[in-house]
């Protein structure tokens, strides 16, 4: 299977924050905290994840980060109002 540029391959946890690293070597991260759902989650939950183009899905929280949202480096509901005010 060839990976594309924005295809997952791993998933890290440091100083409070969440990493993606995308297959073309790009890591982007958030604060833990703008996912409280990921950053209440057990050590299990966590490392139950699975990996796709464009996004990570925790099968045990039932949700999930999707890559274009996070390089908005904004929180996510933040976000969504900005894209409701925009469009």
């Amino acid at each position: 299977m060839t990976s594309t540029p924005n295809q997952v391959v791993a998933i890290e946890y440091h100083d409070d924050k969440v990493f993606l690293r995308l297959a073309d070597g790009r890591e982007i991260g958030n604060p833990l905290n703008w996912h409280p759902w990921l950053e209440k989650a057990t050590q299990v939950q966590r490392n139950n994840v699975e990996l796709y183009e464009l996004s990570v899905y925790w099968p045990d929280l039932d949700d999930g980060l999707d890559v274009e949202e996070m390089m908005k480096g904004m929180p996510p509901r933040v976000a969504s109002q900005h894209m409701n005010i925009v469009g």
